[in-house]
């Protein structure tokens, strides 16, 4: 949290984020599944049987398919989602000097929403750094623009080309659409990285994306939400992300919430094993934890916007008894805020602290904070 505050930490948003109601995107595999619908309606059961948990293989489909589209058939299963549409592309359009009909429905698709998410906002929120938006997404979509103008903070993107290298400079800042951005109103958009082409020319011959990633974990900490490690792009990725620390040496610690089972043993693993630390949280419900988790935390952030909501949480902690479940956590809390405040901020709360059905254990847990985190300055 500390480091968030100091502006060096960096959040890289998935398609997760653009699950949730309203907004109700496809993750990549249902993208994919929905363009077929567009332009080879033909491909929709076979599709939906693969998909489909304990469904058909795709050699045991019974749907009379062309050779071509068995052979797309085989590597959508397989969750290569890229190169699946690299091979739509191909053989659906022959002109590759025109936007393709394949990329038009795209589009088509991720355009039936503009309404972002209360994920959105959080993540807005948290990014917001020397006072302006600052993110990375693979996501086409607008939304975390949408949502920062719509909670009253800077919401300029850039993508590809556009987007400046990273630094620690306070400017360094915008929404930045590292897989490429729809267009929104009269706002240009860009070229999308859909298929297995685009991602080897962005990712391994011109290295702009790769070259972006290792800069900016020298930086900051990234921090992954939305993702998960099953399908191919997003190898690609974490591929970039999770660079060989004996190479880049300077490499700051990485972070990814993940989405898993309590008795998932495995998922935290396989994150660990490509250096990035796992957060994980339990997947029931949609992922409405970290829609919580991520919510809560945006609020009670210490700045201007958030006063009222951070007054209400203090007071919150001040009724609970320290020695409690909740009360030990809030604790956690209590270590952050002193940390980052200063000395009138230190009063109010020793105020709210003291208020009436208090417990005088917060005032002393509070003095050790403060005579502590003066000790380590």
């Amino acid at each position: 949290m500390l480091a968030r505050d100091r502006g060096e930490v960096l959040f890289v948003v998935g398609a997760g984020a653009s699950y949730p109601a309203p907004s109700s995107l496809p993750d990549f595999g249902g993208l994919v599944a929905d363009i077929y619908a567009e332009i080879d309606a033909s491909m929709s059961g076979a599709l939906a049987a693969v998909r489909t948990p304990g469904g058909s293989r795709w050699d045991n489909v019974p749907d009379l398919l062309t050779h071509e589209q068995r052979t797309e058939l085989k590597f959508f299963s397989q969750n290569e989602y890229d190169v699946t549409l690299g091979m739509l592309e191909r053989r659906i359009d022959g002109d590759p000097s025109k936007l393709s009909t394949m990329r038009r429905a795209a589009q088509i698709v991720l355009n039936r929403t503009t309404a972002p998410n209360t994920l959105h906002t959080a993540l807005v929120r948290l990014g917001q750094r020397f006072g302006q938006t600052l993110l990375v997404t693979t996501n086409f979509d607008r939304l975390l623009g949408l949502a920062a103008k719509e909670a009253g903070y800077s919401d300029t993107s850039y993508a590809l080309g556009q987007i400046p290298n990273p630094s620690r400079s306070t400017e360094f800042a915008g929404i930045l659409h590292i897989h490429g951005m729809l267009p929104l109103k009269r706002e240009k958009g860009s070229a999308l990285i859909l298929t297995d082409q685009d991602f080897g020319d962005a990712y391994l011959r011109r290295h702009a994306v790769t070259s972006f990633l290792y800069d900016a974990a020298r930086i900051f900490h990234l921090v992954l939400v939305g993702y998960s490690a099953n399908d191919s792009p997003v190898r690609y990725l974490l591929n970039a992300i999770a660079a060989d620390e004996r190479h880049f040496v300077d490499l700051k610690p990485r972070y990814a919430f993940i989405g898993c089972d309590p008795s998932d043993g495995r998922t935290p693993i396989e994150w660990q094993s490509r250096g990035i630390t796992p957060i994980t949280y339990d997947r029931a419900n949609n992922h409405k934890a970290l829609e919580d988790v991520l919510t809560r935390w945006s609020e009670i952030i210490p700045n201007k916007k958030n006063g009222n909501r951070l007054k209400v949480h203090l007071a919150n902690i001040a009724a609970l008894d320290p020695d409690s479940v909740d009360g030990k956590d809030a604790q956690s809390f209590l270590h952050y805020y002193v940390r980052r405040s200063n000395p009138s901020e230190q009063t109010d709360l020793a105020g709210i602290l003291s208020q009436k059905g208090s417990s005088p254990k917060w005032l002393a847990f509070l003095n050790q904070i403060i005579r502590n985190t003066a000790k380590g300055r």
